[in-house]
């Protein structure tokens, strides 16, 4: 697609070689279309966003949201190299539950930060913590008026937990597809619940989108399509 991005290119060679979450690209490719709002929660410094804005155009819109501030900086200088500040938003705040403050535990790598409460991941060891704003998706959509999504993309380290807690009226009325990355058993059980009251069905992100029926079949870390009934 011929993106262009501040990278370390010795960190960070799956971007640049186009190897990144290759079940992730093919979900993309084939749930988002021209013209959709699309959600990225967990934008990091910007891979998936730009991949995202590419699929709706600026015709759709895609809101990054990011809490660590280093990769904000370069998220947003990313989304500008490639001159789409037009029809994305970064959001530099956390996704939880409830709007407000958190406390944000800094990993030992620019991708491994999580919200205090998080699920999963508790062997790493965590060097600092900062607070950072919070908001649930409801309130970004029912109080500060931001435009609902149709597809959501999760990848926060387990607090996919908390996010979907704060997102259940965008399940029940908006009816989003989500692309979620799931860390550990306790994840994995909020989110069978969430879907399973909100009426969805979930797909392991894999060739065939083999259909799961039962939280049994979902491993410590599992890569699941949400589709709504």
């Amino acid at each position: 697609m011929g993106m262009r991005m501040e990278l370390d290119l010795q960190l960070e060679k799956d971007y640049w070689l186009g190897t990144y979450e290759p079940e992730l690209m093919a979900a993309i490719n084939d749930f988002v279309e021209p013209g959709m709002i699309a959600y990225d929660l967990g934008a990091n410094v910007g891979y998936v966003t730009l991949m995202l804005a590419n699929k709706v155009g600026c015709k759709g819109h895609v809101y990054a949201f990011e809490a660590l501030p280093e990769n904000v900086e370069r998220l947003r200088s990313n989304i500008s190299l490639n001159g789409m500040e037009g029809f994305v938003t970064l959001q530099a705040l956390a996704v939880a539950s409830q709007s407000g403050w958190a406390n944000f535990l800094i990993g030992p790598s620019i991708g491994m930060g999580k919200l205090d409460g998080s699920a999963g991941r508790e062997q790493v060891v965590y060097l600092n913590s900062i607070p950072i704003e919070s908001v649930s998706l409801d309130d970004f959509v029912y109080l500060r008026e931001n435009r609902m999504p149709d597809v959501v993309k999760i990848d926060i380290e387990g607090g996919e937990i908390l996010a979907l807690l704060g997102m259940e009226r965008i399940l029940d009325e908006g009816r989003p597809v989500v692309l979620l990355e799931l860390h550990g058993y306790e994840a994995a059980q909020v989110a069978w619940e969430r879907f399973y009251k909100a009426n969805y069905r979930l797909f392991q992100m894999k060739p065939g989108l083999p259909q799961v029926y039962s939280l049994d079949e979902l491993d410590w870390k599992t890569y699941l399509i949400a589709k709504p009934r």
